[in-house]
C-alpha cells in the first residue's frame, strides 16, 4: 500500500490526465479556453492578438472576454507571439484562473477565465450523451443515495466508515448499471494524494503523542496557568491551536480535554466552556496551515497550492478569528459554573517521566517534522510533491522512533482512511452523474458575474452544510463542484473561501467536527470520576455546543466575508 501511495504521489495525475486525454466534441473549439486567438499584423502597427470568436457557454463568454478584445498580457506577462499565448494556457493548471488582460475600447481591463479541465469534464460524458429523461433519472438516483447517506452519518446509527462504504458500493452498482459511472471511474475519484498527506502526518502526530510530548506540554501549561480561570482558558485555548497547526486535531483534542477535566476536578469548575474553546481552537488551527486538517489536505494535495501561501493567506485571517474567540469565551464562561474554588494543584498533578526510548522518540519525532515543514516550504521552487514529502517523513518516523510500531498502527485511523476512500467514490459518482456541475452553475447563476459574490455563496453555503454533514464530507462534496466554477477569481481565493466556509461550520455544532464527538465521548466517560465538577446533566450535547457555537460560526462568517470580499476585489 505504501509504494503504492508513493508511486501515485509522482505519477497518478499524468496517468488520470492519458486515461482521459479523449476530449470532448464541444470543447474541441477553441481549446481550453474557449476563444479564438488571432495573430493580427495591420501596416506598420505592432503585430497584436485579438479575441476572434467566442464559443457559447465557454469559459471565455461566461468569464466576459468579447470578440474584437485585444489581449495585452496573460498571467501578468506581457504576450507578444502566438507561441507565448499558446505556453501560457496550455501550462496554466485547472486549479488557477488564467488572469487575461486585455484592451477594450481603449481601456485595459483584466479578466479571470477558469480554464476547462480536460480530465474533469470528461468524467460526465457518459450522462452526457444520455436522453435529458434518462439524465434526470440517474440524477435524482444519486441523490437520493448520497442523501439516504448523509443522514445516517448525521444521526450516527452505525459506524459512518461502513454507512460510507456500502453506499459506495450501491452507487457504483448503479452506476454500472445505467453505465455512467464504471469502476475505472471510481478508482480515480479516490484523491491518493491526499489519503498520503493524511497517512503521513497521522504516523508523526501519533508517534508524538506516544512519546509523551503532549502530556509534557500539557502539565507546564496547567502549573503555569495555576487557579486562574481566565489564564487557564487562553493558555489551553492558545496550546490546542498551535498544536493543531502541524498534527491531526483529533490527537490534540485526546490530549487536551483529559487535561482539562483533571483541572476541572481539582479547581471545581464546569469544564464545558474550556472544552467547547478547544475544539473550536483545533479547526482554527487546522485551518490555518497545508496539513492542519483534512480540507485544507484536500486542497492542496488536488490543486498544488504550496505550503506557504496556506501561511500568507490563512494564517492572518485564523490568528483574527481566535482573537475574536477568546474575547467571545471570557464574555461566556459567566453563562457557566466556574467557581474555582479548587485546591492548590501543585502536588496533584504529576510530571510525566519520559523513558529514555521515549526522549529519543520525541527527538526523532521533532526532527521529522521540521524537515517535512522545511520541505513543504520549498516544495514548490523544487517541484516536490507534498503526498510524498509527507508519507517519507511519516515512513521514516514509524520505522526509526523505537515506539512500539503495533501501537502506532492501532492509532493511525485506518477507519478514516476508509471512510473518505468510500466518500471519494460517492462524490465521484455525484460528478460522473453531473448533477455537482449543475449546481456548480447554479451557483454561478446566482452569483450575477460577480467573483466576490460566488466566494460568499460558496463560503455560506459550505459553513451550512458542515454544521450538519461534517468538515470532511462537506469539502469532499464542494470539491468538484468549485472545479466546475466558469469564473473563478485569482490568488486561490476560491479556496480560502471554502476552508474559511468549511471551518466556520465545523465550529457550530458538535458534529462539525470530528473531534466534537470524540471530546463528548471522553467528558461522559469522565462523569463518575469528576463528580465533584460534572454531573449527568452536564454532558457536552448538541443544542449546549450549539448554543455557544452557532454565535461563533456567524462571526467567523461575517469578518471572513470582509476578508474574502477585499482579497476580491483589491488583491
Amino acid at each position: 500500500m505504501i509504494c503504492f501511495l508513493l508511486f501515485w504521489s509522482f505519477f497518478g495525475k499524468t496517468i488520470e490526465k492519458r486515461v482521459y486525454s479523449q476530449t470532448l466534441p464541444a470543447q474541441r473549439e477553441g481549446g481550453n479556453l474557449g476563444a479564438e486567438i488571432i495573430f493580427s499584423r495591420t501596416g506598420s502597427v505592432d503585430p497584436v492578438l485579438i479575441v476572434g470568436r467566442v464559443y457559447p457557454d465557454s469559459p471565455a463568454e461566461l468569464s466576459g472576454l468579447k470578440t474584437g478584445d485585444r489581449i495585452i498580457g496573460l498571467n501578468g506577462r506581457l504576450v507578444s507571439s502566438m507561441d507565448m499565448a499558446r505556453h501560457i494556457i496550455s501550462s496554466n493548471g485547472s486549479e488557477a484562473a488564467l488572469k487575461v488582460t486585455i484592451n477594450r475600447d481603449g481601456r485595459n481591463k483584466e479578466i479571470h477565465v477558469r480554464l476547462n479541465d480536460q480530465s474533469s469534464a470528461n468524467k460526465s460524458i457518459k450522462s452526457q450523451s444520455l436522453a435529458l429523461s434518462k439524465k434526470v433519472m440517474v440524477a435524482t438516483i444519486f441523490l437520493k443515495l448520497t442523501v439516504i447517506m448523509f443522514y445516517l452519518i448525521y444521526k450516527n446509527i452505525v459506524n459512518r466508515t461502513l454507512i460510507v462504504l456500502l453506499f459506495a458500493t450501491a452507487i457504483l452498482f448503479v452506476g454500472i448499471l445505467l453505465r455512467v459511472y464504471t469502476p475505472l471511474d471510481a478508482f480515480f475519484a479516490i484523491k491518493f494524494n491526499t489519503i498520503s498527506l493524511l497517512l503521513g502526518m497521522g504516523i508523526i502526530s501519533v508517534v508524538l503523542d506516544e512519546a509523551g510530548f503532549f502530556d509534557c506540554v500539557a502539565y507546564r501549561i496547567s502549573k503555569f496557568a495555576g487557579k486562574s480561570m481566565l489564564k487557564i482558558l487562553i493558555l489551553f485555548c492558545l496550546i490546542t491551536f498551535c498544536f493543531s497547526l502541524l498534527v491531526n486535531n483529533l490527537t490534540t483534542i485526546l490530549v487536551m480535554v483529559p487535561m482539562t477535566l483533571k483541572l476541572a476536578d481539582i479547581l471545581e469548575f464546569d469544564p464545558r466552556p474550556f472544552i467547547i474553546g478547544e475544539i473550536i481552537s483545533s479547526n482554527l488551527g487546522g485551518a490555518s496551515t497545508m496539513v492542519g486538517d483534512f480540507p485544507n489536505m484536500l486542497i492542496s494535495s488536488e490543486t498544488g497550492i504550496g505550503f506557504n501561501q496556506f501561511i500568507i493567506f490563512m494564517m492572518p485571517i485564523c490568528l483574527i478569528l481566535f482573537g475574536i474567540l477568546l474575547i467571545y469565551l471570557r464574555l461566556k464562561i459567566g453563562d457557566f459554573a466556574v467557581s474555582g474554588r479548587g485546591k492548590a494543584i501543585r502536588n496533584q498533578i504529576r510530571c510525566p517521566k519520559l523513558t529514555d526510548t521515549e526522549r529519543n522518540a520525541v527527538k526523532r519525532a521533532v526532527i521529522v517534522l521540521c524537515h517535512v515543514i522545511f520541505l513543504f516550504m520549498i516544495s514548490g521552487k523544487m517541484s516536490l510533491n507534498p503526498s510524498a514529502i509527507a508519507l517519507l517523513g511519516g515512513m521514516s518516523l514509524f520505522l526509526l522512533s523505537g515506539i512500539d510500531r503495533s501501537a502506532v498502527v492501532s492509532r493511525v485511523g485506518f477507519n478514516d482512511i476508509l471512510f473518505f476512500i468510500g466518500l471519494f467514490i460517492v462524490v465521484g459518482g455525484l460528478e460522473a452523474s453531473g448533477l455537482l456541475q449543475y449546481i456548480s452553475e447554479v451557483i454561478t447563476l446566482f452569483s450575477f458575474g460577480k467573483t466576490w459574490l460566488q466566494c460568499l455563496v460558496l463560503m455560506w453555503s459550505a459553513a451550512f452544510l458542515t454544521a450538519f454533514l461534517n468538515a470532511g464530507p462537506t469539502t469532499a462534496l464542494f470539491f468538484p463542484i468549485v472545479l466546475g466554477f466558469s469564473m473563478s477569481p485569482p490568488h486561490h481565493i476560491i479556496w480560502w473561501a471554502l476552508s474559511l466556509g468549511v471551518l466556520a461550520g465545523s465550529s457550530a455544532t458538535i458534529c462539525g467536527a470530528t473531534a466534537g464527538p470524540v471530546a463528548a465521548t471522553l467528558v461522559e466517560k469522565f462523569i463518575p470520576q469528576y463528580r465533584r465538577s460534572l454531573s449527568s446533566e452536564n454532558t457536552i450535547t448538541y443544542g449546549q455546543f450549539a448554543k455557544m457555537g452557532v454565535p461563533v460560526m456567524l462571526l467567523f462568517l461575517s469578518v471572513s466575508s470582509v476578508y474574502i470580499t477585499y482579497l476580491c476585489l483589491y488583491f
